[in-house]
């Protein structure tokens, strides 16, 4: 269902183990773009991804988290390929049902560390039609009942899909500048890529590789443009990027800390790599 973070947690909780968080209260997730209520009973513990919620007495998980697809079609498709990872793989197991205007909906079978596990998942697009929120019930086979479904369900209901926060898009506005270099005097790469987020949401990006060595040297460049949206806080989020000729990337970023003291605004790692605004030589 285009995401892999939550398996970790399904190993974990299972089986019976408690989730502690908040309870009744809406959990607002800006990263992801929505917030949703725990549905009565269910506790919620936020993670950088989504939120994972536990019952006192109803066996097995809800994961709420993003996902990425774009369009009814590609919303199937996503549901369709379900999850393998770490000895864990959940498929659907029957018809889709839709969901309301803009959801779709159904069974789950598979297996998590050799045991059976049932369970039922929804995936509804957010009304601007670029991603959306997905929600699953995950149990023991012979735990899984109509609670699970039901709980979705209070979940798919209660989502409130969050506008962007345009003060925060401000702030990222510029060119961020990425160079590193390796190797030695005589035998080295570099690469550098630059990003121009504009402030009417485009953005260009363009790129130079090289190499130098005792055969020679030699340079390759690359270059981007389309649109551009940031979620999240000051601190963390996603950067979500859509090119003008199709395609699309969601790239994380966290603020660079120094010596206690952090960059807002300045100074991120975009999918792990540091990046610095305004700031190229």
């Amino acid at each position: 269902m285009g995401t892999r973070w939550w398996i970790g947690a399904v190993a974990a909780l299972l089986f019976g183990a408690q989730v502690s968080g908040a309870a009744g209260t809406e959990v607002s997730l800006p990263a992801a773009g929505f917030a949703f209520r725990p549905p009565p009973g269910w506790t919620a513990r936020q993670t950088p991804q989504g939120a994972v919620l536990g019952h006192a007495t109803i066996p097995g998980l809800l994961v709420v988290f993003r996902h990425e697809a774009t369009s009814p079609d590609d919303l199937r498709r996503l549901f369709s390929q379900g999850v393998t990872d770490a000895g864990t793989r959940i498929a659907p197991s029957g018809p889709v049902e839709p969901l309301g205007r803009r959801g779709i909906a159904g069974p789950l079978v598979g297996t998590s560390n050799g045991a059976a596990v049932k369970g039922w998942g929804a995936m509804v697009l957010a009304p601007e039609g670029g991603g959306g929120a997905a929600v699953l019930a995950v149990s023991s086979a012979d735990a899984y009942g109509p609670s699970h479904r039901e709980a979705v369900e209070q979940v798919v209901r209660s989502l409130r899909f969050l506008a962007p926060d345009r003060s925060l898009a401000a702030r990222f506005v510029g060119v961020w500048w990425h160079y590193e270099k390796s190797g030695i005097a005589s035998n080295y790469s570099t690469r550098e890529s630059t990003v121009a987020l504009r402030a009417d949401g485009t953005f260009v990006m363009g790129g130079e590789t090289g190499y130098s060595n005792d055969a020679g040297s030699a340079l390759g460049t690359a270059a981007a443009s389309g649109r551009w949206e940031v979620r999240g806080t000051l601190e963390e989020g996603e950067l979500v990027l859509t090119y003008a000729g199709g395609g699309r990337d969601v790239i994380s970023y966290r603020v660079h800390r120094e010596r206690g003291r952090a960059f807002l605004g300045t100074m991120y790692y975009f999918d792990g790599q540091l990046y610095a605004k305004n700031a190229r030589p």
